[in-house]
């Protein structure tokens, strides 16, 4: 599943101009603004458990002041767009993946830090009402595995509402896949729940659908509700880290604002 914590290298850089932004005399950074969403979430405590908990969220994207009102999921990565057409928009992709402490059922676990990961994204727009994206990220920190996860979304706007929905279909490679659903010699030694070490390769990750609505306060701010499932597949979902102390069925809820800077 991916994090609900999600920054772009190149939008944390803008960021950091934005103390200057009062040279630029349109209010932008170089012709572009940051696109922030911020969210407070219920969910899973790890990607597998049975337990929800409150968590912080948000995500990013750096943007042409006239693309504010461009549709993004929810669980798009931070983007940068290289070529932006009016069908496809292909660019660069970020995001933060969670840590996971191996504390309550996953005592013995080895805990796993914050990934960074990098890579890229295409959206394809095959009617105006219809979105097809698709993202590859690899991990640079912590997990060095690569995911790649798709998605398709019916959109349509009712007065100041705007509402979203479509499938999520996510991969991984063994690399990924074993970083976060094996069990080690060691792990299933050291772990009271678990009693034998689990092998797992690159497949389906997950299945799922997303739901989104967003209402326009003001011109500037935007309100945001967002519900998602997921179901974890192939080896990951029979890994005992899901089939004993977690589920395969995955919910998750948000809400939020969205907003663009500078002003």
């Amino acid at each position: 599943m991916k994090s609900h914590l999600k920054a772009a290298f190149l939008g944390l850089v803008l960021t950091g101009l934005c103390g200057v932004s009062a040279h630029a005399q349109d209010g932008t950074i170089f012709g572009y603004k940051l696109n922030i969403a911020v969210r407070g979430w219920i969910t899973p405590t790890y990607d597998g458990s049975r337990r929800v908990a409150p968590a912080p969220g948000g995500s990013l994207a750096v943007s042409k002041p006239a693309d504010f009102d461009a549709y993004a999921a929810p669980d798009d990565a931070a983007s940068f767009s290289v070529i932006s057409t009016k069908r496809v928009v292909i660019g660069a992709a970020a995001s933060f993946r969670e840590a996971r402490l191996n504390n309550d059922e996953l005592m013995g676990m080895r805990s796993i830090g914050w990934s960074l990961q990098g890579g890229g994204f295409a959206n394809v727009w095959p009617t105006p009402w219809l979105r097809l994206h698709v993202e590859a990220l690899k991990g640079l920190t912590a997990q060095y595995g690569i995911q790649v996860n798709t998605s398709a979304d019916a959109i349509t706007q009712q007065g100041r509402w705007r509402l979203a929905a479509g499938p999520r279909f996510g991969w991984a490679d063994a690399t990924f896949n074993t970083r976060y659903f094996g069990v080690t010699r060691a792990e299933a030694i050291a772990s009271p729940y678990i009693d034998n070490p689990y092998t797992v390769g690159a497949g389906a990750h997950f299945v799922g659908l997303e739901g989104a609505a967003e209402y326009k306060w003001s011109p500037k701010i935007r309100l945001t509700l967002d519900t998602r499932y997921h179901r974890l597949l192939g080896d990951d979902a029979n890994s005992p880290l899901v089939r004993q102390l977690g589920r395969r069925d995955q919910f998750s809820v948000s809400t939020g604002i969205r907003f663009m800077i500078p002003n």
